[in-house]
């Protein structure tokens, strides 16, 4: 089979290998289309991040998001059938060595969900890793109850636009999003009860605490929230990154004593999350916004697109994108 072989830095080609055979309790997919996330730029350059989410041994194979056909299924599978149209990301774990930007991957039958016929292949792959993050960070790891108020840094970027839309899906009271100003009207229209301007109010923190506003879950999505961003947590509350940054362990120890929690979040494609993430887009509940779609021949162009200023996924077609 075709997949896209990756060096350190960036450097890739694309190669022959063994398409890969299911274990007992996996499946064959045939991806369809995949989609680029932070994660590919970590394992490329060795960043911190990287050492979480792939084994940094070259040749690297990457890509994590997927949506794709059931072209075999393990023994042990038979809940499933081949040609069912499916989705999901590959697990981000330091054993992880394969990647979605290839014709093939096996994945556990656990791992993916049947995709929604009225979704189509190429939002189903964008929505993955993003939004089974946004989910799993507030209610999971956030502790989220229905009728909690919710605050979301990054509003507008990937996993932060998904949160503003799940937060009001799960029931929030009151969702606070903090943006930059070209995403405002964006993130308004997905549903945030309060829009804050990063750029033109730099001092958002300082003066929701001068408001006394307090959130039971913040999602802090790019790790940023200004100093004093903690004192907005309502007793109980919880702070969740999306990396362990040296904030996210400081506050961990300071609340050591104290009523409130810091985590950050470990995200994991599970079936029921994604069938989840399905409903809502089924539904019309999530919208994922897409920048760009290229051809997986087209690589070079679509890594500078990740790279440079973008509105959405970067989307990889890889069916019959070869040629």
């Amino acid at each position: 089979m075709k997949a896209t072989q990756f060096k350190f830095g960036g450097a890739y080609s694309t190669v022959e290998i063994p398409k890969p055979t299911p274990a007992n309790d996996e499946v064959l997919v045939k991806v369809i289309y995949s989609a680029l996330d932070t994660a590919h730029d970590a394992c490329i350059n060795k960043e911190m991040m990287g050492y979480f989410t792939h084994a940094l041994k070259e040749p690297l194979y990457l890509g994590y998001h997927y949506s794709g056909i059931i072209e075999a299924t393990g023994s042990d599978v038979n809940d499933i059938a081949k040609g069912a149209e499916v989705f999901g990301h590959l697990q981000y774990e330091p054993s992880q060595v394969q990647g979605s930007l290839a014709e093939y991957i096996t994945v556990k039958r656990s791992d993916c969900a049947i995709k929604p016929s009225n979704v189509p292949h190429a939002t189903a792959a964008a929505s993955t890793t993003e939004a089974i993050t946004a989910l799993q960070a507030i209610r999971d790891f956030g502790g989220f109850q229905k009728g909690q108020r919710v605050l979301i840094n990054g509003a507008g970027g990937g996993v932060g636009s998904a949160a503003v839309q799940i937060a009001k899906a799960l029931g929030a009271s009151h969702i606070t999003a903090i943006c930059g100003t070209k995403d405002v009207a964006q993130v308004r229209s997905w549903g945030a009860d309060r829009v804050l301007d990063r750029t033109t109010s730099p001092n958002y923190v300082k003066n929701l605490v001068e408001e006394e506003a307090q959130y039971d879950v913040i999602l802090d999505a790019p790790n940023m929230l200004p100093p004093g961003g903690t004192r907005l947590l309502a007793p109980k509350g919880t702070i969740v990154n999306t990396i362990p940054t040296l904030t996210f362990l400081w506050n961990k120890i300071k609340f050591l004593f104290r009523s409130k929690n810091a985590g950050f979040v470990e995200c994991h494609s599970k079936e029921e999350d994604l069938a989840l993430i399905g409903k809502w887009l089924d539904e019309g509940d999530l919208t994922i916004p897409i920048d760009s779609t290229f051809p997986i021949k087209e690589m070079d162009a679509a890594m500078k697109k990740q790279a440079g200023k973008k509105k959405g996924r970067v989307v990889i077609k890889v069916a019959d994108g070869w040629k």
